[in-house]
């Protein structure tokens, strides 16, 4: 499905709306997310949950503080794969057990990336494809989409902390989500004479020298 012309004022106005409702429900799933992993905490502590409540938490924050679109998808399949991958994170369960300290490394690497990903976007992150400026430094000199890549470490590490086929479902679903995500996003972008000459410049969308 290809995306829609360039957003005009009025069509921003209608899909900024529906980005608050969708903000409505992120704050719904977090509040039962947190929930669950409080509950977690208390029966059992353990730093991957701890660590993972605290990604989370983090997510939702840029999520509903973000910046406003200057240009957005209007395609319903790139706001389906947005919405359902993002929420995708509230699906993962914890298990009892002891945590793997190299499975928590890579936990706490893939929120350090995370982090400085985040300082690197500022506030123009989101759910769709959307034009909210183009950034070409901090993290974004490497790879074009850096967020994503501490999405994958990071949940991995917890993957591997609380191994189970629910969680490993989840894990691939959202890492699916992830890559349909980049190619919508980049077909909006690409759009732009601006996020013509990054692509030029960063070859690489994840990982330098690979993907």
């Amino acid at each position: 499905m290809t995306i829609a012309a360039p957003s005009t004022p009025q069509t921003i106005f209608t899909w900024v709306n529906w980005e608050r409702c969708v903000n409505f429900l992120l704050a719904l799933y977090f509040l039962r997310f947190a929930c669950m992993g409080a509950a977690d905490l208390t029966e059992a502590f353990r730093l991957s949950t701890f660590l993972m409540l605290l990604k989370v938490s983090a997510d939702t924050a840029f999520h509903l503080i973000r910046k406003p679109a200057e240009q957005i998808s209007t395609s319903l399949y790139d706001w389906s794969i947005g919405i359902f991958g993002a929420f995708t994170n509230f699906l993962y369960e914890g298990t009892l057990g002891n945590d793997l300290w190299w499975a928590t490394s890579l936990q706490l690497m893939g929120m350090s990336l995370q982090v400085a990903g985040m300082l690197s976007l500022n506030r123009s992150i989101g759910f769709v494809a959307a034009n909210r400026g183009v950034r070409t430094s901090g993290m974004y000199r490497f790879v074009r989409h850096p967020l994503y890549f501490s999405y994958c470490v990071s949940f991995m590490g917890f993957l591997l902390n609380h191994f189970t086929a629910h969680n490993l479902i989840v894990y691939l679903t959202m890492v699916s989500m992830l890559f349909l995500r980049i190619l919508a996003e980049e077909r909006l972008l690409s759009r732009s004479p601006e996020y013509q000459a990054y692509q030029k410049q960063v070859r690489y969308r994840l990982i330098p020298g690979l993907v």
